[in-house]
């Protein structure tokens, strides 16, 4: 009979040999910091957030700002503000999203029984501000008012309460101080819109029909509005509508106020998906959110490239007032809530912190309750307040990261991402963008017309001809389908002449998927002609998906979205080229992505993320100069779930921070870093 002693021998023995087993089953990996490598400030400025107050919506967002706001009180949610304050948050956005089209902001201030249905108004949030030491930005309407307006609030929120009501009419100071703030607010940053290129969702002011400006007329009211705010307080900045993907409108905004824009505002969503979808994509979603850093940083290298070629400018900042893993959808599970969407922000955050993108501060969509909400939880309905895995990043960043970025040299393994979720494939070694001179439009195609009522359709030859007869219609009914092969780039060139065409959403192309938007919920767009023009060129770019057989290019008109938005006038639409291209393939993802910071203590923090869903790395971290022995040591904390795709948006409360264990090496320290995990590590001297 063995003794306890040996028993406990040997157990300890097959212990070791299975941990040993499973250090040289997991990958390697290697992190040298270099701490004299300076990069620049860490700017917690991009650590904001968005709050909702829209007008209209009595309980949820009027009077309780999505749960920050406790009007019986008179005073923030103290919970919220708590969490707030962990999370790091550094600006806050004002009233939120599209809901900002029409706000009219003179409505959400002055005496609380004139606004019964608006108590989280604009003193209010500001009262969350002052409470979670957070910057204010607020989102200046379009659809709604004059440039006066726009001053007027200028006027309210930064001139002194003596009477000299600078721009005429209300004395906006006094209603301030009316409110309980006497001394100004000393506001700085305005946008002025959101989203505006889409028109508003709903008439208002009395009219009929939705508005939707061009980009010049767009920068022309900007410069107006600029003009009028700045003469009430010349030291505001006043930002200016510029979108990743919408390169004819940004040309024609920098080219009308392009000098004159105090900073760029952008809304960076990807990877995406829209519309519910089966568990079979849960894999391939979470690697988009993963794989995504190189796409975000491509977007500002493309963002501050058309600014520089338009004005010669390299000096305008950006203000990313929206951004997320941008998944409209609930079943399987809702994405947007889950770990892998949360390592997608985080990767995000690492993007918009180094210096060369501009980025002067940007804004997660968003903080409390609603859809995208970081933290669910009405605490005046008695539910607990709950974080969602994307509230972790924040919190690890505020609580862990340093104040200065340094350089990091990173040794790993990379893995190949098939492309999807609005992403390319990235594989092997990257190549750069390659156009093929083929032609791949028959000489002798046809467009395919399937009816449409309220639109009167003719061919001529080639060319198909749309006659709109003022009703609102989606618009898409001309068809040329082509094969296709997966994972390809094709350039389709086309041409639009507009006649008298009136509508807030013009003539365009679209290029999809032959199996159609419902089933893949992927295409490109271009064109938004409008008036009285000849024939316009429209260049449109798109990359099928990894099982594409065929290619559909139609005439498009985007419409019928439950508003006033009538058509009239005719529009001619023809084909010009096909052309593949080869997508410029970043390369295989990198199983680990770093950030890297110091503290004035001689402390060094990185910010980890392992973007492999299958594998721990085993991962050594060397500082040059600092070892064990010399004294250091090394602490490092996880956000992990079972799933990339687990989240705590059900029952069960799946994302969560762990402790995880350093261990001491040769040169440094060795840390296992989870399979699809977020790590914060300190060193400290």
């Amino acid at each position: 009979m063995m003794s306890n002693s040996s028993l406990s021998r040997l157990v300890f023995f097959a212990m070791l040999a299975w941990f040993a087993s499973a250090l040289h089953a997991a990958e390697q990996a290697r992190v040298e910091i270099l701490p004299d490598q300076v990069i620049g400030p860490v700017n917690r400025l991009v650590l904001g957030n968005n709050m909702l107050a829209y007008q209209d919506r009595r309980e949820e967002y009027g009077n309780r700002g999505a749960g920050l706001w406790d009007p019986g009180q008179r005073r923030p949610v103290p919970g919220y503000v708590a969490l707030a304050k962990q999370a790091g948050l550094s600006v806050s956005r004002w009233p939120g999203g599209c809901g900002a089209h029409n706000y009219n902001w003179k409505l959400t201030v002055g005496p609380l029984d004139k606004r019964p249905t608006q108590q989280f108004g604009l003193p209010e949030f500001l009262k969350f501000c002052e409470e979670t030491d957070s910057v204010p930005i607020l989102t200046v309407a379009v659809y709604w008012g004059d440039a006066a307006d726009g001053a007027d609030l200028v006027e309210y929120l930064n001139t002194p309460n003596d009477g000299s009501n600078p721009n005429g009419g209300t004395d906006w100071a006094g209603v301030r101080a009316g409110d309980g703030h006497p001394a100004p607010y000393d506001v700085v940053w305005f946008e002025y819109g959101n989203e505006s290129y889409h028109g508003e969702h709903q008439p208002t002011e009395g009219r009929a029909e939705k508005r939707k400006y061009s980009a010049e007329e767009y920068g022309q009211r900007y410069l107006v509005y600029r003009a009028a705010m700045k003469a009430v307080d010349p030291l505001i900045k006043l930002g200016g509508l510029l979108q990743n993907g919408m390169d004819d409108w940004n040309r024609a905004v920098l080219r009308v106020a392009g000098k004159e824009l105090d900073f760029g505002i952008e809304h960076t969503y990807t990877p995406g998906h829209h519309g519910d979808t089966t568990a079979d994509n849960n894999r391939l979603f979470m690697q988009a959110c993963t794989a995504s850093g190189d796409r975000i940083q491509r977007i500002y290298d493309g963002l501050n490239k058309l600014v520089e070629d338009e004005t010669g400018r390299t000096d305008l900042p950006w203000a990313i007032t929206e951004y997320n893993g941008h998944f409209v959808q609930s079943k399987p599970l809702p994405y947007r809530q889950t770990l892998g969407n949360a390592l997608r922000n985080a990767e995000h955050v690492r993007v918009m912190m180094q210096p060369g993108n501009r980025i002067a501060l940007a804004n997660f969509w968003q903080f409390s309750n609603e859809y995208w909400g970081m933290v669910q939880g009405y605490v005046h309905k008695g539910e607990p307040l709950v974080k969602q895995a994307n509230y972790y990043v924040y919190q690890l960043y505020h609580e862990h990261f340093g104040d200065t970025l340094i350089g990091a040299k990173v040794t790993c393994g990379r893995w190949d991402f098939p492309g999807g979720a609005w992403l390319p494939a990235r594989s092997g070694e990257p190549a750069e963008y390659k156009l093929f001179e083929e032609n791949l439009l028959p000489a002798d195609h046809q467009w395919q017309v399937s009816q449409n009522p309220l639109v009167k359709q003719h061919l001529e030859d080639q060319t198909l001809v749309a006659e709109f007869n003022g009703s609102d219609t989606n618009y898409y009914h001309g068809t040329v389908a082509l094969p296709a092969k997966p994972n390809t780039g094709y350039r389709i060139t086309g041409e639009i002449k507009t006649v008298g065409l009136n509508t807030a959403t013009g003539a365009g192309f679209q290029v999809g998927d032959a199996r159609g938007w419902t089933v893949t919920k992927s295409c490109a767009l271009g064109g938004d002609l409008r008036g009285d023009n000849g024939w316009t060129q429209v260049v449109i770019d798109y990359t099928t998906l990894p099982d594409t057989e065929g290619l559909a290019i139609q005439t498009r008109r985007l419409g019928d979205d439950g508003g006033a938005d009538p058509i009239s006038g005719t529009a001619h639409y023809r084909l010009k080229s096909v052309h593949q291209f080869r997508p410029e393939n970043s390369g295989g993802v990198p199983d680990l992505s770093v950030n890297a910071a110091k503290r004035p203590d001689g402390t060094v923090t990185l910010m980890v993320v392992n973007t492999n869903l299958d594998e721990d790395l085993d991962t050594e971290v060397v500082v040059p100069g600092r070892t064990p022995g010399a004294g250091a040591q090394a602490v490092a904390w996880s956000l992990v779930s079972p799933t990339a795709w687990a989240t705590n948006a059900g029952a069960e409360r799946e994302v969560t921070l762990v402790e995880t264990p350093v261990r001491k090496s040769s040169n440094g320290w060795q840390v296992m870093l989870p399979k699809h995990s977020l790590t914060a590590m300190e060193v400290r001297p």
